[in-house]
């Protein structure tokens, strides 16, 4: 009678940890509070489990092991881990059940381990059942025919289960290949708790074949019955295999911004493509002129666009659209263009050295600044024997539009260039995905304001590269340019400021400025940064990972003009009046604000807004996203009256959809920073700075901008050192430097 009560009592318990997990992987219906609550209920089962199956425990090292019992320890193991690891995770990003244990472990560590091994528990949980389910069913007295239906549904539901595994991308959470979880918030509920479960049962049926073929191999003279089982499984895998082969990929992007798609040529083809008439906008779009058109002792590969006017900048139609965009139409003439971004063996070849921090031949040359870039140009033209384009002098760069020489584009030759014709937001005329070009492929165009809802999207999260890859190893865009999206920024001739909405011939520029104008997007750059209107601005001797070159030259005779441009920077700041300024949500920035004040004894000052945001990871994405996309100037509590003292300030921030988050640029607007140095430190999960570099130059126009600091996460052991080199590398003065002259 009592070990009835016992077993009786462990029916309920599993069957309550079997309900409670199908709602654990509902979050898009059951929302974070009750997902909280139903993590703790979870553990709490768990516990009992374990406290009622204590005698398992017990005879692990007692009597024989069969196959079916190592399996069953090594499965248990691993779930035990699993389900511990994803429980210490959970509490550790706790808002509302247990928020004790909030920062626990390190927040974005906390949350990709939490949602990869929620989905391994998931499917070790699924296992687990299977394995048990001969032993629990064995005493039901079924007749042949009912088992064999019922083995039959088990398939076809396994088999739709192992289809929605797939289709539902829960592989790419499980390695770590997806940092975040997309779920359909519109999907109906008793739909998300059908497929949860057909995907657990996906994986108990091959744990209950395989505790049959244990059992039948342990048995002499009845391997046969190993082969049912077999067959069962295989059947549901060609049920799923089917259902793909039917249904097709659902991450195919539904073009839908009106125009029509652009031919594009087969990849491993170089040839640029010709433009058909549907590729043009009303403006005179230009033929592509084969390179070998060029005069013979230029056979250099450019590819020859000939005159035309279009609309540069964007529409205010048009998402995440910035003010700078404003949208005119230009004239430009004809000109050569490079089909390809500068390679590393072509800038060693001319320049001598390679800066590049991602090393390879064919790989663009990067970690290049403006002043760089126009002195690898007047190299080239020496070595190809036409007129240098630039003079560099102590009061700047001129650049004679007469020379025939190798230039950097102007900023409306490279957007008419990078168009290709066409008006959409990407040259690829619908929205760009990770097969497409080389970009942070986890955050395609509009995820900001669609995270939790990837379904609607045009192209779909995939692949971030996290380093640059070899120039044209993407599709061409209409008129045979390879890499306008992505893969490196490219520096334009321009100052950047606003259009000039009224000299629309061949514009250069601003005639005066402190910024040089970078266009096209880089691989730790998001979609929206790859637009083709998207503006990024630097001072002259910025150097970036993701900032290369592409060369021109006039395709006709130049204009008789000379253009000057190029500041000569101010000496950065390097005296002792230095202030940390930073904001910190998770704790990672505060600790490097709080290293960076150990080495140099600098005031502190935390930036905070009046409205805090929220303490739930996924509430602040949604917060942060809008903020950034409204343009929203948060008020701060109790900033500086003034940063008259400082000379120096130190300006920390998290990478937030790969750019500061919006009380950062409160704050920079707050005050006039000419004649100070601004030197950035920025933590982030992957993309380095993003645009974060190009919105504080943007802000802050007339401060100097020191060499960045960017830190993955929280650092670890490695912080000391690391805030060391960079302080030194700024001539920033630490304690036991402080009598020492720079």
């Amino acid at each position: 009678m009592r070990g009835t009560k016992k077993r009786n009592m462990k029916w309920i318990v599993d069957l309550c940890i079997t309900m409670v997990l199908l709602g654990l992987m509902a979050y898009q219906v059951t929302g974070e509070v009750l997902h909280e609550w139903g993590g703790i209920l979870m553990t709490l089962l768990l516990i009992v489990h374990h406290i009622l199956n204590r005698r398992w425990y017990a005879s692990l090292f007692k009597g024989r092991y069969n196959a079916y019992r190592v399996v069953t320890v090594i499965v248990n193991t691993l779930l035990l881990g699993c389900i511990t690891l994803t429980a210490l995770c959970g509490m550790s990003m706790s808002a509302h059940a247990v928020p004790i244990f909030y920062g626990l472990l390190p927040i974005s560590f906390a949350r990709q381990t939490h949602l990869a091994l929620s989905y391994w528990s998931f499917v070790l949980m699924g296992f687990h059942l299977g394995l048990h389910i001969p032993a629990m069913t064995a005493g039901l007295k079924w007749s042949g025919k009912v088992k064999a239906i019922f083995a039959l549904l088990c398939a076809v539901a396994a088999g739709m289960g192992f289809w929605l595994f797939v289709k539902n991308g829960l592989p790419d959470y499980m390695f770590f290949r997806t940092p975040f979880a997309f779920l359909d918030y519109d999907k109906a509920a008793a739909l998300v708790f059908a497929e949860n479960l057909s995907i657990l049962i996906a994986f108990a049926l091959p744990g209950a074949c395989c505790a049959k073929v244990c059992k039948a191999l342990g048995k002499n003279g009845r391997k046969r019955q190993a082969l049912s089982p077999l067959m069962l499984a295989l059947l549901s895998v060609g049920i799923a295999f089917a259902l793909t082969l039917c249904t097709g990929s659902s991450t195919e992007p539904a073009p839908s911004w009106g125009e029509p798609e652009a031919e594009q040529p087969a990849a491993e083809s170089k040839a640029a493509p010709e433009c058909s008439q549907a590729d043009l906008t009303e403006f005179n779009a230009p033929a592509v002129t084969d390179p070998q058109a060029a005069p013979a002792d230029m056979e250099d590969g450019f590819v020859l666009l000939s005159g035309g006017s279009f609309r540069m900048g964007s529409p205010e139609a048009e998402n995440w659209r910035i003010e700078d965009e404003s949208l005119h139409p230009v004239t430009v003439s004809a000109f050569y263009i490079d089909p390809y971004e500068t390679t590393q063996a072509e800038y060693a070849r001319l320049m001598g050295s390679n800066p590049s921090s991602f090393q390879g031949e064919n790989l663009p040359a990067e970690s290049l600044s403006w002043l760089e870039a126009i002195a690898f140009a007047n190299a080239k033209s020496l070595e190809a024997g036409l007129t240098p384009a630039y003079t560099r002098s102590d009061s700047g760069v001129t650049w004679d539009r007469s020379a025939n020489g190798y230039r950097l584009p102007t900023e409306a030759e490279w957007e008419y260039a990078c168009r290709a014709g066409t008006l959409t937001p990407f040259n690829t005329q619908h929205s760009l995905d990770a097969d497409q070009a080389n970009f942070y492929g986890h955050y395609p165009y509009e995820i900001e304001e669609n995270y939790f809802n990837d379904a609607v999207l045009e192209a779909r999260p995939g692949l971030y590269r996290q380093t640059t890859v070899e120039v044209g190893s993407f599709y061409a865009n209409p008129w045979g340019l390879y890499d306008m999206h992505g893969n490196v920024n490219e520096w334009c001739w321009d100052y950047y400021g606003a259009y000039d909405l009224e000299h629309t011939d061949n514009p250069a520029g601003p005639s005066a400025g402190t910024r040089h104008v970078y266009r096209g997007g880089g691989w730790n750059d998001f979609g929206k940064n790859m637009r083709s209107a998207y503006r990024a601005a630097g001072q002259s001797d910025l150097k970036s990972a993701n900032l290369g070159v592409r060369l021109v030259r006039n395709g006709s005779a130049g204009l008789q003009q000379m253009v000057s441009a190029a500041e000569i920077l101010p000496a950065q700041q390097s005296g002792s009046r230095v202030l940390i300024a930073y904001f910190s949500w998770s704790g990672n920035t505060r600790g490097i604000a709080r290293e960076i004040q150990a080495q140099t004894g600098a005031e502190l000052f935390e930036i905070s807004p009046v409205k805090p945001y929220s303490s739930s990871y996924n509430t602040v994405l949604m917060e942060a996203q809008e903020d950034q996309h409204n343009q929203v100037r948060p008020e701060l509590v109790n900033p500086p009256a003034s940063l008259a003292d400082y000379d120096v300030i130190l300006l920390g921030y998290p990478n937030w959809w790969a750019s500061i988050p919006m009380p950062i640029a409160s704050f920079l607007e707050l005050y006039d920073f000419s004649g100070k140095t601004i030197v950035p430190f920025c933590s982030h999960g992957g993309g380095r700075f993003g645009q974060s570099l190009t919105a504080i130059a943007k802000l802050a126009p007339e401060a100097v901008l020191g060499e960045g600091l960017s830190v993955h996460y929280s650092c670890g052991s490695t912080l000391s050192d690391d805030v060391t080199a960079w302080l030194d590398a700024n001539r920033i003065p630490r304690k036991r430097d402080s009598d020492q002259e720079y």
